[in-house]
């Protein structure tokens, strides 16, 4: 749960009051440290003045739709996009099937076992460490050479 000696910070965007209190009461006994807004707007000013480690989104919402939401976050903050998870009754719509196949986000479907949301969230964090070390040694390997590298062969020396 703790990213760098820190409690990892949710935004929860959900417009159905009692389901917003239930999960952030349940992230929370988790020790994630949970901001929930109830629709696309109020979410697009928290993501401005405050970082998220992840963003759990429902899709359906009144003033700003989840995927409204999602490509306004893509145009502010990218490296966001990666770290969201969707949550909807309505993915048999046309529209949000298109949204949902386009996005790299992971999706639960309502009515989901709250176990299921947990092991999402754990399965995300998961890979975003595994992108990150990966990203980190590959670049550590590069620079960190057992032994001297020869930048140039002289004239005349085989390659």
């Amino acid at each position: 749960m703790l990213s760098g000696g820190e409690f990892k910070r949710i935004l929860l965007v959900e417009d159905d009051a009692e389901l917003a209190a239930m999960l952030k009461e349940f992230l929370e006994a988790y020790c994630y440290r949970v901001s929930a807004v109830a629709n696309g707007v109020d979410a697009l000013k928290a993501v401005m003045e405050r970082v998220y480690d992840l963003i759990i989104c429902d899709v359906m919402m009144p003033k700003m739709a989840g995927d409204t939401f999602y490509y306004a976050v893509q145009r502010v903050k990218p490296a966001l996009c990666e770290r969201f998870i969707f949550i909807t009754a309505h993915g048999d719509t046309q529209r949000m099937q298109e949204f949902l196949n386009h996005v790299s986000g992971m999706v639960l479907m309502k009515p989901f076992h709250l176990e299921d949301l947990l092991q999402t969230i754990l399965l995300l964090f998961r890979d975003l460490e595994d992108t990150t070390r990966r990203l980190t040694l590959s670049e550590g390997a590069r620079t960190k050479l057992p032994f001297p590298t020869v930048t140039g062969i002289p004239p005349g020396l085989p390659a």
